[in-house]
């Protein structure tokens, strides 16, 4: 069961994965 918790937690992770790649191909 998907709820508004669950969404925001994956799309948090979602995102600071997104940012570590970029900041790993900024270096």
């Amino acid at each position: 069961v998907t709820d508004a918790v669950t969404v925001a937690v994956a799309t948090i992770a979602v995102i600071a994965v997104a940012a570590a790649c970029n900041a790993v191909v900024a270096v």
